[in-house]
């Protein structure tokens, strides 16, 4: 069983890229030049479904980076269960995900959303200040070594 859990991991990952890839193809024009109704609601439907397969992916490795060891110790078939779990999510796809983020997943962040998203805008402002900042010594290197 230690190896089914990577594998399926690994084989989701790649399933969820490639579907992520499709599915952000703009649909091909039909007539003067633009896309049907039926395939832009389509589109975005897929994005949505792609969407809630990223967030419970995303919550799914969180939990396992910093959850995983405890609750394997203390759970009987833990291994088995996230597997049964990986399986679900690799079969039902979009269809699975959607309800896990709408009804558990979104409920627990909601009321949070007020102070993380002013938060991430902070963190995010930070972080171009500090690529702004690192850019100028790299510069400087880059024309040095480029002078040699």
């Amino acid at each position: 069983m230690p190896l089914v859990v990577p594998v399926l991991r690994l084989f989701i990952v790649f399933l969820n890229v490639y579907e992520t890839f499709k599915t952000l193809k703009f649909p091909s024009p039909k007539r003067r030049g633009q896309p049907s109704i039926r395939s832009l609601t389509q589109r975005k439907r897929d994005l949505k479904g792609c969407l809630a397969i990223w967030i419970v992916w995303c919550c799914y490795a969180a939990y396992e980076r910093t959850f995983d060891r405890i609750f394997s110790f203390l759970v009987p078939f833990h291994s088995e269960m996230k597997s049964v779990l990986l399986l679900f999510l690799l079969v039902t796809r979009a269809k699975g995900a959607e309800p896990l983020y709408l009804h558990v997943i979104r409920p627990f962040i909601k009321p949070y959303s007020a102070i993380v998203d002013p938060s991430l805008e902070v963190a995010h402002d930070i972080g171009d200040f500090v690529f702004a900042l690192l850019q100028v010594p790299m510069d400087y290197l880059r024309s040095i070594w480029l002078t040699c």
